[in-house]
């Protein structure tokens, strides 16, 4: 299976008591020296380069809007809800190896020799985001990602609406379309190589656990978590305690978005305009109700993935049509505004 926007080709799982059958599992050691090497031994597929995934790489296939599995099965069948190894060693204490757990989508360390799941990648390699130009004018820009960080913690800790509030409402260096990141925008700033999990040239005062927009899905009275101190990722963050924040500007409806976005091989797309967003507002119930279409009704089937696919690559197209000409903004409005009442309909 091959990931068009990163080049990535991931091993497929199956249930047929093979060398990738599901329920195999190995610990860290034996992931690489036993499975990995015996997919290079066989040279699976054509290919002997085959390697466990970085902690980036397994974490930007998960699908948060899904629970048990946390992934697009439709892509990834077989996905058992467990921790799948990853290469990335624990910076802090090197007997430990991170993990994608794909039940509740959480990222996390546990000891190396522990047994536990393993999915094979090959092409290329995406070990973190951390080129940084300092602005000089109280923000940081990640030219990996193109987006704009602001660079100090917010002086507060901030209940979730409270962060949302706080970051549309930011003006710094002139800007004022900041927003609350995403699970995987935020986690993009995490340096998986240090402890505290960031680079503190650029972002000295970090402390621990940051505000993402993503909710869970399991749970919508929570959201999601990530850690700077280890850079574990989690959902166990409830809406009305307090917690740090770090605004961020530029784009969205893009592959670092694993709430609003589909995040599987060939339906990522890049960061880009959003008619809906646009129209509406990012955080607005329409937004959310297409949302919730989106994630829980054409997410489910390929076809549906499809038409989603299709969305975000004509994205840029409408909203740019819809700025020169207010006519077709108002057919689009329309449209959309025809289809909100049955999708309240499947809500309810």
């Amino acid at each position: 299976m091959q990931d068009n926007v990163t080049g990535l080709v991931w091993e497929n799982k199956t249930d047929d008591g093979s060398i990738h059958d599901k329920d195999n599992y190995y610990n860290w050691d034996y992931a690489q020296s036993v499975f990995i090497a015996a997919l290079n031994s066989q040279n699976f597929g054509g290919y002997s380069d085959w390697r466990l995934p970085t902690v980036i790489e397994l974490s930007f296939i998960r699908n948060l809007g899904n629970f048990n599995p946390s992934i697009n099965t439709g892509y990834f069948p077989n996905t058992v809800s467990s921790l799948y190894w990853l290469s990335t060693t624990y910076a802090y204490f090197p007997g430990r190896a991170w993990g994608v757990n794909f039940g509740d989508g959480y990222v996390h360390f546990d000891y190396r020799s522990n047994d536990y799941h393993v999915r094979a990648v090959r092409a290329g390699q995406c070990g973190s985001f951390g080129n940084f130009i300092d602005n000089g004018d109280g923000t940081v820009t990640n030219t990996d990602t193109g987006l704009m960080w602001q660079k100090d913690t917010a002086p507060e800790t901030y209940r979730w609406q409270e962060a949302l509030s706080y970051c549309e409402n930011l003006s710094l260096a002139d800007y004022t379309d900041w927003r609350l990141p995403n699970t995987n925008e935020l986690q993009s700033l995490v340096d998986y190589t240090r402890y505290p999990a960031i680079n503190t040239d650029y972002f000295p005062n970090t402390s621990s656990d940051y505000w993402s927009s993503t909710t869970r899905a399991y749970a919508p009275d929570g959201a999601w978590l990530v850690g700077f101190g280890y850079g574990d990722v989690y959902g166990y963050g409830y809406k009305p305690n307090p917690y740090y924040v770090r605004a961020v500007r530029s784009g969205q409806c893009g592959s670092f978005d694993t709430s609003t976005t589909t995040t599987v091989v060939s339906t990522t797309t890049t960061i880009q305009p959003c008619p809906t967003e646009t129209l509406y507002g990012e955080h607005s119930e329409q937004t959310e109700l297409l949302r919730y279409l989106r994630d829980n009704v054409l997410n489910q089937t390929l076809e549906g993935q499809e038409i989603i696919k299709l969305y975000y690559e004509w994205s840029p197209v409408i909203v740019e049509t819809m700025n020169e000409d207010e006519e077709f903004k108002e057919e689009v409005k329309e449209m959309i505004d025809g289809v909100l009442p049955l999708i309240r309909g499947e809500v309810e």
